[in-house]
């Protein structure tokens, strides 16, 4: 079973960002909130190099969190980065190494469940659905309210309004 609370949530920008300090903390806010850790958080990283000393990146990390023996919260971000460069830009007099480009966030969460609920058979799994049902909506609004909240973030992060 796999109920979908976010649907591909996107953030898109042209623009000046200081890319590593976006990337370092939304990975802590994920680890931060019980959804990731340093070492199973990403599972795609793509780097390409382009002309002019620009570069494409594709990342996708996939952070998850137990909830309980039958349901497992899943927040997937995905980011595609055209033509970043590295640029300086003065800020009260300090000068500061930034990255420049089309910059693309795309958040998803959904609840799925584990393999312990989908082997529930017949009246059991009826039983556990009636009794259930009220769980599984606290779950939705709880996930939703995680999921929005890390997406509110994100552009708080790069000064959009929410």
């Amino acid at each position: 079973m796999k109920i979908e609370i976010l649907k591909l949530q996107k953030i898109k920008w042209e623009g000046i960002t200081d890319f590593p300090e976006l990337y370092k903390y939304m990975k802590l806010h994920l680890e931060d909130i019980g959804y990731a850790d340093e070492r199973n958080l990403e599972t795609r990283y793509i780097e390409r190099a382009k002309p002019e000393g620009k570069k494409q990146l594709e990342i996708s990390w996939h952070a998850v969190k137990k909830k309980s023996d039958f349901f497992v919260f899943n927040i997937d971000t995905n980011f595609l980065i055209l033509g970043m460069s590295d640029t300086e830009l003065q800020e009260e007099g300090i000068k500061r190494k930034m990255q420049k480009g089309v910059f693309e966030v795309r958040v998803s969460s959904y609840i799925t469940s584990t393999d312990k609920w989908d082997e529930l058979k017949g009246l059991q799994k009826m039983y556990e659905r009636m009794i259930m049902k009220k769980r599984i909506d606290e779950l939705i609004k709880e996930l939703y309210e995680k999921s929005t909240a890390y997406f509110s973030y994100i552009k708080t992060f790069l000064g959009l309004r929410d």
